[in-house]
């Protein structure tokens, strides 16, 4: 083996158990093995990183997160080593474990050591070793995923629930369990929302919308399935979307349906549900647990069928979000997004509105803001702002004085903020908690809009979170990025000419400068008008920069609202 020199020697822990239900004292078994392998070496343990109760089936673990982060800040970097008691603790997924090795730290110069074997990952035979290591791993990750899904199918198919809720039940322990240490649960009807089961089936049987039956139910106040939930903490009320679900839910009729979709991740984070052929899906006839008649029923899919030889879909290929500003506009009123509500034909030209989402689809009593907006208009007067702020003289310069300045202030602050720090780990453990809740929430419930939402929340929050630690990091050991104002300036002249171009394009690039931007709605005598408020955030164009490295440092420095935005619509 070759010597070392003294920043080799210089390594870190990483250890993990996989649930709560295993001995903690397991992560200090691993770091006591790592430390007694590093001091048999001669080598300096600078750092620990620990995730307690996290499965190695996913790489969304905030000690993990942390040790990839701190190891892309070469300049300010602790250590040159990673030793894990085995590799089943950095994954026990084959991709993921090659991913994290291979890629994401070799290509920072970061090596990984096995203790068990006793190899390194720049050793020339590693990829056989650690290849082969982490196909075991992943087979027996593939077995226990093999058997809790036969638990669950058995389950299924002596009429017990295996997870999540449908309006209309509740569930219950089984009276009596063979096995007391591991009882199962029954579905039972919850009489008060069978009766809305009901009356939603026969007032779409009647010939009612599904928008029109959120709006009625909404103005009559009555709770929708997740209000006062977790998953709710702003947004309320029935849908349109949550309607149709239940029309097609054949629980209703007593048939209960296990084993529908299947799940799979991209890039080891991101589920995407696939929908299984019949032949794999296991179904129950329940009839005690009816709710809907078989005529009503009947009665609903036949309009289910007439409706859809009616409907024209999106032509392939088209993008679902065809406008410049779809996505970043929100409701000062409610919260919501605003989207398009209406199009019209004229002349050959097509002329769109944006509304609020949630007064259109879920009726007044959610939201009471009607007013709509010229997608032109919109467009026009948001853009035409930014054009005219871009266009002041010393707009840069400006920004950039107060960047340094703020540099300076924050690397003081950051020199004792060992509590923020702790506080920021701990609020991303929670929030990676919150994620994988809402993830298994949509993988038990399907996909809906407003668990998709709420997903998309609670990642930007993490991600922020993530961010702001990084950065007090970076700002306590780096001496901080060097903003080029010439290459600032050209990015921002170019900035202009993108947003005219492909809205595709256009739009995520002003999602990076403006962010979201909030509509309230103003009355002035006869005339109704929107006022546009948003934050225009230069620190994206000081990050283009060669020289500005650190990405999360500009964010937690520079920040979004250097140049506050108001746009009169």
């Amino acid at each position: 083996m070759r010597t070392l020199d003294e920043s080799e020697r210089r390594v870190a822990i990483y250890a993990r158990y996989s649930t709560d239900r295993q001995d903690a004292r397991s992560i200090e078994d691993q770091t006591r093995r790592c430390r007694a392998f590093a001091e048999a070496r001669g080598w300096t343990v600078v750092a620990e990183y620990k995730d307690e109760a996290l499965s190695g089936a996913h790489v969304e673990r905030p000690d993990l997160q942390r040790l990839l982060g701190e190891a892309r800040l070469r300049e300010c970097r602790r250590f040159s080593a990673v030793l894990v008691d085995d590799l089943s603790r950095l994954s026990r997924d084959l991709g993921a474990t090659w991913q994290i090795i291979f890629a994401d730290l070799a290509a920072v110069a970061v090596r990984v050591t096995d203790c068990t074997s006793g190899m390194s990952s720049d050793d020339p035979n590693a990829r056989l070793l650690f290849g082969a290591t982490a196909l075991v791993n992943d087979t027996f990750l593939q077995f226990v995923r093999t058997e809790t899904h036969r638990g669950l199918e058995g389950r299924a198919i002596l009429g017990f629930a295996t997870g999540g809720r449908t309006y209309g039940y509740v569930t219950q322990q089984e009276p009596n369990p063979p096995d007391p240490l591991r009882p199962r649960k029954v579905r039972v009807i919850a009489a008060d929302q069978a009766e809305t089961v009901k009356r939603i089936f026969g007032l779409y049987a009647e010939g009612m919308s599904y928008k029109a039956i959120a709006a009625l139910l909404n103005d009559e106040g009555l709770p929708s399935p997740y209000d006062g939930t977790r998953w709710r903490a702003k947004r309320r009320g029935w849908s349109p979307g949550t309607i149709r679900a239940m029309l097609l839910n054949r629980t209703y009729i007593g048939e209960l349906v296990w084993n529908r979709r299947q799940y799979s991740r991209r890039g080891g984070k991101t589920r995407t549900a696939i929908r299984r052929p019949e032949s794999e899906q296991r179904r129950v006839v329940k009839p005690e647990l009816a709710i809907v008649p078989r005529e009503l029923w009947d009665a609903v899919q036949a309009r289910f069928e007439d409706r859809s030889g009616r409907r024209v879909g999106r032509a392939p290929g088209t993008s679902s979000l065809p406008y410049l500003l779809s996505g970043l506009l929100r409701c000062a009123s409610c919260g919501g997004s605003m989207s398009i509500i209406s199009r019209t034909m004229k002349n050959g030209r097509v002329y769109a509105s944006y509304g609020c989402s949630a007064h259109y689809h879920k009726g007044k009593a959610i939201c009471p803001n009607n007013l709509t907006i010229s997608e032109r208009k919109a467009v026009e007067g948001i853009v035409g702002a930014i054009r005219d702020m871009l266009a002041q003289p010393g707009l840069v310069a400006r920004f950039i004085e107060r960047f340094n300045a703020r540099v300076l202030q924050a690397r003081e602050q950051a020199m004792g903020q060992d509590g923020e720090l702790h506080r920021l780990e701990r609020e991303i453990a929670e929030g990676l908690r919150r994620v994988q809740n809402v993830t298994e929430a949509i993988s038990k419930l399907g996909i809906d809009d407003d668990l998709v939402a709420k997903f998309k929340a609670e990642k930007a929050r993490l991600q922020t979170l993530r961010d702001q630690h990084g950065a007090i990091a970076a700002l306590r050991t780096c001496s901080g990025p060097a903003p080029a104002p010439a290459i600032a300036e050209g990015y921002l002249r170019d900035l202009l000419g993108t947003l005219e171009g492909d809205p595709e394009r256009a739009r995520k690039v002003l999602a990076q400068h403006v962010g979201e931007i909030l509509l309230t709605p103003k009355q002035e005598g006869d005339r109704r008008y929107y006022l546009a408020t948003g934050s225009l955030d230069l620190s994206v164009a000081l990050g283009s920069a060669p020289e500005a490295t650190e990405e999360s440092l500009i964010r937690l420095v520079a920040g979004a609202g250097f140049e506050p935005a108001t746009f009169g619509l």
